[in-house]
């Protein structure tokens, strides 16, 4: 039986997953890594973490004699976070990756804008997206002065752990459109590397990977090398597929356009694939990213969704875990029934991407009195949150299914609180791992297999009905909250 080993290198850990071609996930496992952060908004982590926890997830997953001696993996299936600046040398990365989160690279996102306008070049319109101090342009830029060694030394740049691991097991260097539209180096209108974009972040371009143009594409095999990095046989074709959030959008709705899905995992997002728009339409706070076949992904993405929560019990809570977390918001909703809890909170811990772009923003809880208490807060924390993304979706829409993903989709409290801020029914799709599944069909469409993997939406699953005073009344507060987003900004200019 033939299997697509799918392999997911996340923000906090690595996640893989044997998914047969019938659909179902035969064997799973996992293995974290850690972050270094610094004081001026650093965020680190070292390439090689990566592959030691790869190899930890893969051999979970993989456990000699475990599984049926007929299994055969068909594929190794590559996605993972985006937006990271990896400098690959002779022998690894020369130097720790700089993360999405990274926002040290500010004054340089500044300079680089700066020398494409003096060129008649607006950065936005060129990269299709508002562009900032997590650009890889900016970071790269902001190491050429602080670390001209390693600069130099590197022989090629990827844009993320998937890119590194293909890699590191010798099949070049590669970058998918979807990673590569996150980078500020990607042309939007070309779907091409932007040579202006390289030169005024001084990045010589023959260092940048190779684009894949597909959804998923076959960019090598495993060799020798295989054996001592994953615990895997040489010969498995190796596919790059979409980023995580591309791969995460193919495991739910497919990759047809149409269907708004929510996220709710340490950050969270609204999206949604669609059929490419103006090349040059910049929102100012959504991002677009290439997919294949004429469409892009539209994502509205929170920096804290997850991590806001898991911040609100800490605070709050005393540290309680989410299940006892969840039994609070059962026994507040007894007492008070579904609706606004009086407090609006902005859940963004440091600095913000939706609904607006702000590296300064912190967040806020408006309506606090003598009767608030700790439940009261928490549940704030949530709406905050269910708000946020709220923006990102269309009114209009309201009664339309919102398949909803991440780890917070576990809790029924939050997806109550989802619908009734939303208006929309909203379905918690099972609990297999939508970016592996993704991956999955990724690589069943590159090698042009025969399969029955169905994305979750269309699997059915448990709808959490809008309550329609509180959804009624969620409508009413939502221009509000999105003027708090303004006023603290002020404020805190």
């Amino acid at each position: 039986m033939p299997g697509l080993l799918s392999l997911d290198l996340g923000t906090t850990s690595a996640k893989a997953a044997l998914i047969s071609l019938d659909g179902r996930t035969i064997a799973t496992g996992s293995a974290e890594y850690p972050t270094s952060r610094t004081p001026d908004g650093g965020a680190e982590q070292d390439p090689a973490d990566w592959l030691r926890a790869a190899r930890t997830a893969i051999t979970g997953t993989l456990p000699p004699g475990a599984l049926p001696p007929d299994t055969e993996i068909a594929a190794l299936c590559l996605t993972g976070q985006m937006q990271d600046l990896v400098l690959e040398g002779e022998h690894g990365a020369v130097r720790p990756a700089v993360l999405y989160t990274d926002q040290r690279a500010g004054a340089e996102a500044h300079e680089i804008r700066t020398a494409l306008a003096q060129a008649g070049e607006d950065w936005d319109a060129l990269a299709g997206n508002q562009q900032d101090a997590a650009s890889c342009a900016a970071m790269l830029r902001r190491l050429v002065p602080l670390e001209p060694d390693a600069v130099r030394t590197a022989r090629g740049i990827v844009f993320g752990p998937a890119g590194h691991l293909a890699h590191a097991l010798g099949a070049g260097l590669h970058c998918d459109l979807t990673t590569a539209s996150t980078t500020g180096l990607l042309d939007a209108r070309t779907r091409t590397w932007s040579p202006a974009v390289a030169r005024a972040a001084g990045i010589d371009q023959a260092q940048l990977p190779r684009l894949t143009a597909n959804h998923g594409e076959i960019v090598g095999r495993t060799g020798a090398s295989a054996h001592d990095l994953l615990g895997l046989p040489s010969g498995i074709p190796i596919v790059l597929a979409p980023g995580d959030a591309g791969a995460a959008a193919l495991g739910i709705t497919g990759p047809a356009p149409g269907q708004d899905h929510a996220s709710l995992g340490t950050s969270g997002w609204i999206a949604s694939i669609r059929p490419v728009s103006s090349p040059t339409a910049v929102d100012d706070a959504a991002h677009r990213l290439a997919l294949a076949d004429a469409t892009e992904l539209h994502i509205a993405a929170l920096l804290a969704a997850g991590a806001a929560a898991a911040w609100a019990r800490s605070a709050y809570l005393g540290g309680m875990d989410a299940a006892g977390a969840d039994r609070l918001l059962a026994q507040r909703n007894c007492e008070h029934g579904r609706g606004p809890t009086g407090l609006l909170a902005l859940p963004s811990l440091g600095g913000e991407r939706f609904p607006v772009r702000d590296e300064h923003l912190r967040g806020a809880v408006l309506g606090l009195d003598a009767s608030t208490t700790a439940a009261d807060l928490y549940t704030g924390t949530l709406e905050g949150v269910a708000l946020a993304l709220s923006h990102a979706l269309d009114p209009h829409d309201a009664g339309r299914v919102l398949p909803v993903v991440g780890g917070g989709a576990a809790s029924l409290p939050w997806r109550q609180l989802l619908a009734d801020v939303t208006g929309r029914p909203v379905l918690r799709a099972d609990d297999t791992d939508a970016t592996l599944l993704g991956a999955a069909l990724a690589g069943a469409e590159a090698l042009g297999l025969e399969h029955g993997l169905i994305p979750l939406a269309g699997q059915g699953g448990e709808v959490t009905a809008p309550d329609p005073s509180a959804a009624a009344a969620y409508a009413e507060l939502r221009p509000m909250h999105r003027r708090l987003y303004e006023t603290v900004a002020a404020l805190a200019r």
